[in-house]
Protein backbone atom coordinates (compact mmCIF):
# COMPACT_ATOMS: atom_id res chain seq x y z
CA UNK A 1 0.00 0.00 0.00
CA UNK A 2 1.23 3.28 -0.89
CA UNK A 3 2.24 6.04 1.67
CA UNK A 4 -0.58 9.06 1.57
CA UNK A 5 1.63 11.96 1.64
CA UNK A 6 3.78 12.83 -1.13
CA UNK A 7 7.85 13.13 -0.91
CA UNK A 8 10.32 14.79 -2.88
CA UNK A 9 13.59 13.76 -2.97
CA UNK A 10 16.66 17.17 -2.66
CA UNK A 11 19.55 16.00 -4.21
CA UNK A 12 20.19 14.25 -7.40
CA UNK A 13 23.12 12.73 -7.16
CA UNK A 14 23.82 9.32 -6.00
CA UNK A 15 23.11 8.95 -2.75
CA UNK A 16 19.61 10.77 -4.02
CA UNK A 17 19.30 7.69 -6.46
CA UNK A 18 19.77 5.14 -3.41
CA UNK A 19 17.41 6.90 -1.24
CA UNK A 20 14.79 6.54 -4.28
CA UNK A 21 15.55 3.03 -4.46
CA UNK A 22 14.69 2.55 -0.63
CA UNK A 23 11.75 4.82 -0.88
CA UNK A 24 10.02 2.99 -3.75
CA UNK A 25 10.61 -0.07 -1.68
CA UNK A 26 8.75 1.09 1.16
CA UNK A 27 6.03 2.38 -1.16
CA UNK A 28 6.61 6.03 -0.62
CA UNK A 29 4.97 8.31 -3.58
CA UNK A 30 8.02 10.38 -5.21
CA UNK A 31 7.21 12.99 -6.39
CA UNK A 32 10.43 13.69 -8.35
CA UNK A 33 13.91 15.47 -7.11
CA UNK A 34 15.04 18.80 -6.27
CA UNK A 35 18.68 19.66 -7.28
CA UNK A 36 20.95 22.77 -7.38
CA UNK A 37 20.53 22.70 -11.28
CA UNK A 38 18.28 21.06 -14.07
CA UNK A 39 21.08 19.51 -15.94
CA UNK A 40 20.02 15.93 -17.88
CA UNK A 41 20.57 13.11 -15.62
CA UNK A 42 19.57 9.36 -15.94
CA UNK A 43 16.79 9.32 -13.28
CA UNK A 44 14.12 7.19 -12.90
CA UNK A 45 11.89 10.58 -11.82
CA UNK A 46 12.55 14.19 -13.48
CA UNK A 47 14.03 17.12 -11.47
CA UNK A 48 11.20 18.90 -11.03
CA UNK A 49 13.36 22.32 -9.86
CA UNK A 50 15.77 24.01 -7.94
CA UNK A 51 16.58 24.17 -4.65
CA UNK A 52 15.25 28.03 -4.42
CA UNK A 53 12.10 27.58 -5.81
CA UNK A 54 10.73 25.44 -3.26
CA UNK A 55 8.19 27.42 -2.09
CA UNK A 56 6.99 27.40 -5.96
CA UNK A 57 7.62 23.45 -6.05
CA UNK A 58 5.36 22.65 -3.38
CA UNK A 59 2.15 24.80 -4.96
CA UNK A 60 2.22 22.46 -7.83
CA UNK A 61 3.52 19.04 -6.96
CA UNK A 62 1.72 19.19 -3.42
CA UNK A 63 4.05 17.59 -1.69
CA UNK A 64 4.57 17.66 1.91
CA UNK A 65 7.39 15.23 2.89
CA UNK A 66 10.83 15.61 1.74
CA UNK A 67 14.30 13.78 2.12
CA UNK A 68 17.42 15.27 2.05
CA UNK A 69 19.91 13.06 -0.27
CA UNK A 70 23.09 15.24 0.35
CA UNK A 71 26.19 13.94 1.66
CA UNK A 72 28.12 16.51 2.27
CA UNK A 73 27.48 17.36 5.78
CA UNK A 74 28.20 21.23 5.64
CA UNK A 75 25.08 21.40 2.83
CA UNK A 76 22.83 19.49 4.46
CA UNK A 77 22.46 21.00 7.39
CA UNK A 78 22.33 24.19 5.13
CA UNK A 79 19.29 23.08 3.26
CA UNK A 80 17.61 21.28 6.71
CA UNK A 81 17.96 24.93 7.96
CA UNK A 82 16.71 26.28 4.61
CA UNK A 83 13.28 24.07 3.91
CA UNK A 84 12.52 25.10 8.39
CA UNK A 85 10.75 27.98 6.25
CA UNK A 86 8.35 26.03 4.91
CA UNK A 87 5.17 23.38 6.05
CA UNK A 88 7.67 20.70 5.31
CA UNK A 89 8.09 17.28 7.45
CA UNK A 90 11.49 15.57 6.91
CA UNK A 91 10.07 12.10 7.93
CA UNK A 92 13.15 9.44 9.27
CA UNK A 93 13.52 6.99 6.48
CA UNK A 94 14.71 3.34 8.46
CA UNK A 95 14.67 0.47 5.03
CA UNK A 96 12.95 -2.49 5.77
CA UNK A 97 16.06 -4.47 6.13
CA UNK A 98 17.15 -3.29 9.45
CA UNK A 99 17.53 -4.40 13.08
CA UNK A 100 16.51 -1.91 15.39
CA UNK A 101 16.03 -2.02 19.17
CA UNK A 102 16.13 1.57 19.41
CA UNK A 103 13.23 4.27 19.55
CA UNK A 104 15.25 7.82 20.23
CA UNK A 105 15.91 8.06 16.49
CA UNK A 106 16.03 11.59 15.13
CA UNK A 107 14.03 13.55 12.22
CA UNK A 108 15.62 13.18 8.58
CA UNK A 109 17.61 10.09 10.05
CA UNK A 110 18.48 7.79 7.29
CA UNK A 111 19.51 4.18 7.43
CA UNK A 112 20.92 1.64 4.94
CA UNK A 113 19.72 -1.71 4.59
CA UNK A 114 22.04 -4.11 6.71
CA UNK A 115 22.08 -2.11 9.57
CA UNK A 116 21.97 -3.41 12.87
CA UNK A 117 21.46 -1.08 16.26
CA UNK A 118 20.54 -2.28 19.28
CA UNK A 119 19.12 -1.45 22.78
CA UNK A 120 19.45 2.11 24.59
CA UNK A 121 20.98 4.20 21.21
CA UNK A 122 20.02 7.52 20.18
CA UNK A 123 20.73 8.84 16.57
CA UNK A 124 20.49 12.56 16.50
CA UNK A 125 18.37 14.55 13.14
CA UNK A 126 19.65 13.88 9.64
CA UNK A 127 22.50 11.59 10.69
CA UNK A 128 23.04 8.62 7.76
CA UNK A 129 23.83 5.43 8.60
CA UNK A 130 25.27 3.80 5.59
CA UNK A 131 24.78 -0.46 4.98
CA UNK A 132 26.14 -2.77 6.72
CA UNK A 133 26.93 -0.62 10.15
CA UNK A 134 26.57 -1.96 13.65
CA UNK A 135 25.86 -0.24 16.54
CA UNK A 136 26.30 -1.57 20.29
CA UNK A 137 23.83 -0.63 23.05
CA UNK A 138 23.87 2.64 24.48
CA UNK A 139 25.67 4.54 21.43
CA UNK A 140 24.68 8.45 21.00
CA UNK A 141 25.43 9.82 17.52
CA UNK A 142 24.61 13.30 17.45
CA UNK A 143 23.22 15.57 14.45
CA UNK A 144 24.27 15.58 11.18
CA UNK A 145 26.72 13.01 11.11
CA UNK A 146 27.79 10.72 8.43
CA UNK A 147 28.59 6.85 9.34
CA UNK A 148 30.02 4.92 6.41
CA UNK A 149 29.37 1.85 5.07
CA UNK A 150 30.54 -1.44 7.07
CA UNK A 151 31.23 0.74 10.43
CA UNK A 152 31.21 -1.09 13.70
CA UNK A 153 30.72 0.83 16.83
CA UNK A 154 31.02 -0.84 20.45
CA UNK A 155 28.72 -0.11 23.35
CA UNK A 156 28.40 3.20 25.25
CA UNK A 157 30.04 5.16 22.57
CA UNK A 158 29.44 8.91 21.54
CA UNK A 159 29.81 10.61 18.32
CA UNK A 160 29.79 14.62 18.06
CA UNK A 161 27.79 16.40 15.90
CA UNK A 162 28.90 16.99 12.54
CA UNK A 163 31.80 14.37 12.64
CA UNK A 164 31.99 11.53 9.70
CA UNK A 165 33.22 7.91 10.62
CA UNK A 166 35.08 6.83 7.23
CA UNK A 167 34.22 3.60 5.82
CA UNK A 168 35.25 0.10 7.86
CA UNK A 169 36.03 2.06 10.58
CA UNK A 170 36.18 0.30 14.58
CA UNK A 171 35.54 1.80 17.53
CA UNK A 172 36.01 0.30 21.12
CA UNK A 173 33.69 0.82 23.68
CA UNK A 174 33.32 4.17 26.09
CA UNK A 175 35.51 6.24 23.40
CA UNK A 176 34.07 9.77 23.16
CA UNK A 177 34.36 11.15 19.29
CA UNK A 178 34.12 14.93 19.33
CA UNK A 179 32.19 17.49 16.91
CA UNK A 180 33.57 18.04 13.41
CA UNK A 181 35.90 15.44 13.33
CA UNK A 182 36.86 12.92 11.27
CA UNK A 183 37.74 9.08 11.47
CA UNK A 184 39.42 7.73 8.22
CA UNK A 185 38.44 4.61 6.70
CA UNK A 186 39.56 1.36 7.65
CA UNK A 187 40.88 3.05 10.89
CA UNK A 188 40.53 1.32 14.61
CA UNK A 189 40.10 4.35 16.84
CA UNK A 190 41.41 3.06 20.58
CA UNK A 191 41.24 6.66 22.31
CA UNK A 192 39.06 9.44 22.64
CA UNK A 193 39.24 11.93 19.89
CA UNK A 194 38.68 16.15 20.23
CA UNK A 195 36.51 18.40 18.75
CA UNK A 196 37.53 19.47 14.86
CA UNK A 197 39.67 16.12 14.52
CA UNK A 198 41.13 13.82 11.77
CA UNK A 199 42.17 10.58 13.03
CA UNK A 200 43.61 7.52 10.99
CA UNK A 201 45.29 4.20 11.04
CA UNK A 202 45.45 1.15 13.44
CA UNK A 203 45.37 2.27 16.00
CA UNK A 204 44.10 5.58 14.69
CA UNK A 205 46.28 8.59 15.26
CA UNK A 206 45.74 12.66 14.78
CA UNK A 207 46.49 13.53 10.83
CA UNK A 208 49.56 16.00 11.15
CA UNK A 209 49.53 18.50 7.95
Amino acid sequence: MMNKDKIVIIGAGGFGLELYNILKEMNYDCVGFIDYNKQDKKLPLPIIGLESEIEKLMEKYKFSNCAIAIGDIDKRRKIANLIQNFPLKVPSILDSFIKCFSKDIGNGVIIYPGVIIMNDCKIGNHTLINSGVTLGHDVVIGEYCNISPGVNLAGHIKIGDGSLVGIGSSIKEKITIGKNSVIGAGSVVINDVPDDTTVYGVPAKASII
